[in-house]
């Protein structure tokens, strides 16, 4: 049998052959297929993100207009913050900081639930009475989710500070010349009033040792109300320095006013105390709104937030129980078939609305149409002769909240007396911390 062997160089052609250098053709339909695999990749990766992309891109054309809107007053930080620092405004009105602001930056950021807003009080001195109106400092308020943007406008309500003296019967009276002058202050509630209406929450307080705690205890209580103007009226000549930095330390938009009691009832042993401040505060309503609710909060009671909620829709007047009032621990109308038959009461005293001070509202609109509604100063008989100059009033008329005057939702509960504290003995305590914290007692 023959044998034919291939020659040695046959063979290292065929090698050569397997293992030499692709064709041209082959490499680029290679590197076609990678750039295929590449370009689907990069397109998977953008259809799944491409919510995040979209929002990446608005964030970053939003930067310049969020950036202009946060300069207050619509002016540069640069001049701003020497402005601010100065307590100036643009228009050289003196700014007063409340709440949560931060006075370099110039605005005030209130938190109410989920909305954020900013306003700026503005401070208004004359002789007798000072006002200080939050006043918003953008023309909407903007709501931030993760996903989408919500946009509410509120309703802006011009008020007028009005530079009073105060009459013999605690009503106060414009002055006249530079003082009696009348400015306009754009106060804006951060909700539309036609969807939540406004509660204007006046409480008439003095200078003693509890005011402070209790005003400090009903202010943030009134912090978790919306739509809230709180008008806090002291029984002096002129508004105090504690009363004034512990609501802006609380920053519920507010108003103080100054109504001293008359010289003629201060000798009384039982004193009418806030009546004057109370009929001040009227007068400011009367001049300065239109629309929602007025309610008398003294700030030695106790409130459930649930109140605020139902006095927002009084047509004309609400009445309701008022828990820890006389021997009988309640004040309340007597209901039967939802009809007013009387009143609950330890005291009835000949009155014809035998009812606790925090035991009735009324409508805005409704003091417009009685214009000589007040209080009289007549202790005992305030809230009874309140009641008896809105007439003719109906009691069929009367709305009947907390459940039909079922629940108590407000209480007296009226902190105890405390003595004035002593004076401090500087000479062994001088320099310690004892000098400063004395100030805060009465």
């Amino acid at each position: 049998m023959q044998i034919h062997y291939r020659p040695v160089k046959e063979q290292e052609s065929y090698s050569r052959r397997l293992t030499g250098p692709l064709p041209f053709a082959s490499m680029l339909r290679s590197y076609k297929l990678y750039l295929m695999l590449l370009i689907s990749s990069i397109f998977f990766i953008v259809c799944q993100n491409q919510g995040s992309i979209t929002s990446l891109v608005s964030n970053v054309a939003a930067a310049p207009s969020a950036s202009a809107a946060d300069d207050p007053l619509g002016v540069p930080d640069v001049v701003a913050a020497p402005l601010q620092a100065l307590g100036v405004g643009n228009d050289g009105i003196e700014l007063l900081y409340g709440g949560d602001s931060e006075p370099s930056l110039g605005a005030e950021k209130i938190r109410s639930r989920s909305l954020n807003f900013k306003d700026m009080p503005l401070k208004l001195n004359d002789r007798s009475s000072s006002t200080s109106a939050a006043t918003s400092s953008s023309a909407a308020t903007t709501t931030t989710t993760t996903t989408s943007t919500v946009r509410t406008t509120p309703t802006t309500t011009t008020t007028k500070a009005l530079s009073t003296t105060t009459s013999g019967n605690g009503v106060s009276k414009s002055d006249s010349g530079s003082l009696g002058r009348v400015t306009d202050v754009p106060y804006r509630f951060p909700v539309d009033t036609k969807l939540l209406p406004p509660l204007y929450i006046i409480t008439p307080t003095y200078r003693r040792p509890e005011q402070i705690p209790e005003l400090t205890r009903l202010g943030y209580t009134l912090k978790h109300v919306q739509n809230v103007l709180w008008i806090v009226v002291e029984d002096s000549e002129n508004r105090t320095a504690s009363v004034a930095r512990l609501l802006e330390e609380i920053g519920v938009p507010f108003v103080q006013l100054a109504a001293p009691m008359p010289a003629q009832y201060r000798k009384q042993k039982v004193k009418p105390r806030g009546v004057s401040n109370r009929n001040r505060a009227l007068q400011w309503i009367r001049a300065n709104a239109t629309e929602g609710t007025l309610y008398f909060a003294d700030d030695d009671n106790t409130y459930n937030l649930k109140l605020f909620e139902q006095l927002r829709h009084v047509r004309k007047v609400a009445m309701f129980p008022v828990g820890l009032i006389s021997k009988y621990q309640v004040s309340s109308p007597i209901v039967k078939n939802g009809t007013i038959t009387g009143f609950y009461d330890g005291w009835l005293g000949g009155r014809k609305y035998p009812l606790d001070m925090a035991g009735f509202a009324v409508s805005v609109k409704f003091l417009h149409s009685r214009p000589k509604a007040q209080m009289p100063f007549k202790p005992g008989y305030e809230e009874d002769g309140f009641l008896r100059s809105l007439e003719p009033l109906d009691l069929k008329e009367v709305e009947l909240l907390a459940s039909n005057c079922t629940e108590i939702l407000t209480w007296h509960t009226q902190a105890r007396k405390n003595p004035p504290a002593p004076a401090l003995d500087r000479k062994k305590y001088g320099g310690t911390n004892l000098v400063q914290l004395t100030s805060w007692l009465v």
